[in-house]
């Protein structure tokens, strides 16, 4: 009582996958804001699949939201539901700032740092290359969000631990490169240089390559379905893999 549901400008779902969360906003009386994440099925195998998502997503969050730069306040409002909840971070993306004024001094310095103290709580967020998921609050200070490809370091042996705490550095200085290049220390040019290889190994690219094999580099809007369909197959199985 007393709150609103709003579609958030986060997610323009008119052209949104089927298989990707509805995000939107909840305002309260007193101005507070949260994000309320849900998925669009909820029963059958799907709707399985979706709730171990927002599970998935739901552990990984608690475990780091007492951290200064991830979302808090983390909650799932039933388990049968694919749904989670935490409040909403001001800020926006980082490509959105770099393309104005620029990042505030030492953004990625510290964003370096913020990773590394993720690590150190037992978590990787596997998807830091993605300017999407890299916020500059209103204090100008990273903020990290979408922790549905995170996995707890204790799942992996220690050698598989050091590649995903690898990736994620990575995927900082990558953003780093892109829009900062110039405050990037030189050592750390050489160690991305000599490290950073693009992802081909996601089942989105392979797919993509298949048919591009298949068609002779042709366009088919035909086959967009069956690639989707696929591709959360592929996303499912890799899922399943680490539990």
């Amino acid at each position: 009582m007393g709150s609103s549901w709003k579609p958030a400008a986060i997610t323009d779902t008119a052209d949104q996958k089927w298989y990707k969360p509805i995000i939107s906003l909840n305002a309260d009386q007193s101005g507070n804001r949260d994000v309320y994440k849900a998925f669009r099925f909820s029963r059958g195998l799907l709707g399985a699949y979706f709730r171990f998502l927002a599970s998935h997503e739901y552990r990984m969050l608690r475990k780091v939201e007492h951290l200064d730069f991830t979302p808090d306040q983390v909650r799932r409002p039933s388990d049968a539901a694919p749904t989670i909840h935490y409040r909403l971070i001001e800020g926006r993306p980082v490509k959105e700032i770099a393309a104005g004024k620029g990042v505030p001094d030492n953004f990625f310095s510290q964003l370096f740092t913020d990773v590394k103290t993720l690590h150190q709580h037992g978590v990787a967020h596997m998807d830091l290359g993605n300017s999407g998921n890299i916020l500059v609050s209103g204090r100008g200070d990273p903020a990290i969000i979408d922790f549905g490809s995170a996995i707890p370091l204790s799942w992996l042996p220690t050698p598989l631990q050091g590649w995903a705490c690898r990736k994620d550095i990575l995927g900082v200085l990558k953003l780093w490169h892109r829009f900062d290049s110039e405050s990037m220390p030189l050592f750390l040019v050489h160690y991305y240089q000599s490290n950073y290889r693009k992802n081909i190994y996601t089942p989105r690219r392979f797919l993509k390559a298949l048919r591009r094999w298949v068609t002779g580099g042709a366009d088919k809007e035909g086959l967009s379905g069956l690639t989707t369909v696929i591709s959360v197959f592929f996303g499912l199985l890799v899922l399943v893999s680490f539990t």
